[in-house]
């Protein structure tokens, strides 16, 4: 067997393409959005959440609706939604530490909105105001009843800002696997 002198033997067994992604941003993200929806079939009242049949949800809550988390239960896929969110935001971007916190940023604030947006007279305002195309469009379809209906909690406001705060310091945590860098 002959070997070509210009490319070292080992250098074909260890190369890889560089990634378009952070794998573990990515990965890490889309396991808490997996879990936070696991979380929501076992720990929402059955039929209130909207991507959810009310029929698999009942088959899968214990007897009694009685969540496994208890009051932790409530706030835990509101931390797991931003957690996720700002982590596969940053999965497809090299980010500095400011861009990290821009991004951070911006989720907890759209999701601190929303969640604000709950409170009664907040929400009757805002159902009042969303455009009629809403309806037609779907995801976008229940945004009125998201406000009429959701449930304003301070608590929620509080696991935003953690989940936030957990996913800056794990996109600064995993920086080294970047696009840029090949991870």
């Amino acid at each position: 067997m002959t070997r070509h002198l210009s490319k070292p033997l080992s250098s074909t067994a260890t190369h890889r393409p560089p990634s378009l992604f952070n794998r573990p941003r990515l990965f890490t993200g889309l396991a808490a959005l997996a879990l936070g929806a696991l979380l929501y079939l076992l720990e929402r009242p059955a039929g209130r959440t909207y991507f959810i049949p009310r029929s698999l949800a009942e088959a899968l809550q214990p007897a009694g609706g009685a969540g496994l988390f208890g009051e932790l239960g409530q706030q835990l896929p509101t931390f797991l939604h931003t957690f996720a969110l700002c982590l596969l935001t940053a999965a497809l971007l090299h980010v500095s530490w400011r861009g990290a916190l821009g991004i951070c940023s911006a989720w907890l604030t759209t999701d601190a909105l929303f969640e604000l947006g709950q409170q009664t007279t907040a929400a009757e305002w805002l159902a009042r105001h969303v455009p009629a195309w809403f309806q037609r469009v779907p995801l976008l379809d229940n945004t009125a009843g998201y406000f009429l209906h959701g449930r304003f909690d301070p608590l929620d406001l509080l696991s935003i800002f953690l989940g936030a705060l957990t996913a800056f310091v794990l996109i600064l945590a995993t920086r080294r696997f970047d696009p840029s860098g090949g991870g």
